[in-house]
């Protein structure tokens, strides 16, 4: 653990470079701010790009930069290594987490790190009393994932059936819609024809009154004709008989 105010670093990656690379990385830092940055430790002659990188930090001038850890890690690295381990873990913190743990008194770095030893211990512990009951809510969920494609499988069956059914039951509806339409036409041809009909049987109703009339009123004529000539039949035979009783 390091004092408050320690020269060394919590950084520091790679296997080092030359004086000359660290110089120039070092120029490069400082000279990004301002000529005034003063570091916050001196710059030893061995020190790496690392050890460079988080020395020359300061949030005035660096402090909303992205973090860019300089790492001497390779692709194939692994971490079954301790030389990769350790390059990873001691550049994988921003300069500012570096600082702020570096002002931390010896019981100060000591109670955190108690403290998170132990609760990342405590995580770890019910991570481990767990897993049994994820793997079967997994398992009961594959379960349940595979139910829900049988069904999702049965519905589009079943729409398929429906949709057959639906064609079918449109083409037969279209069919007596044709129907309908074909007796509609009937219909209005047989009232068509039976208005046409209705309008020649008044016509033959009108004339069939006209002739009545006329018949009856030759039959009232003929009545009043034979009443008169019953009359004169009756004159003439009253005057044949006042003749006869004269002549006798």
């Amino acid at each position: 653990m390091a004092h408050k105010g320690a020269s060394t670093t919590a950084g520091g990656a790679g296997a080092g470079g030359s004086g000359s690379a660290a110089g120039a990385f070092a120029a490069g830092q400082a000279g990004a701010g301002s000529q005034e940055l003063i570091p916050q430790a001196p710059i030893g002659p061995k020190d790496t790009l690392g050890d460079i990188y988080y020395k020359t930090y300061t949030e005035e001038f660096r402090g909303d930069a992205p973090h860019q850890p300089v790492w001497g890690l390779k692709q194939k690295d692994t971490f079954m290594e301790f030389a990769a381990c350790r390059d990873w873990y001691l550049g994988s913190f921003p300069p500012g987490e570096v600082n702020k743990q570096r002002a931390r008194t010896h019981d100060g770095l000591y109670r955190a790190y108690i403290i998170g030893e132990a609760n990342t211990r405590a995580a770890n512990h019910q991570i481990v009393r767990e897993w049994r009951t994820m793997v079967r809510e997994q398992g009961d969920w594959e379960k349940y994932h595979e139910r829900l494609l049988k069904q999702v499988r049965e519905f589009k069956k079943i729409k398929s059936a429906f949709a057959a059914e639906k064609a079918a039951f449109e083409a037969e509806k279209k069919s007596d819609e044709w129907g309908r339409e074909g007796l509609k036409s009937k219909l209005h041809a047989a009232e068509v024809l039976l208005s046409k009909e209705r309008v020649e049987w008044k016509e033959v109703c009108k004339k069939d009154n006209q002739r009545m009339y006329a018949a009856r009123s030759k039959i009232t004529d003929l009545k009043a004709q034979i009443a008169t000539l019953k009359g004169k039949v009756e004159e003439v035979e009253a005057d044949k008989e006042r003749v006869e009783v004269q002549q006798s």
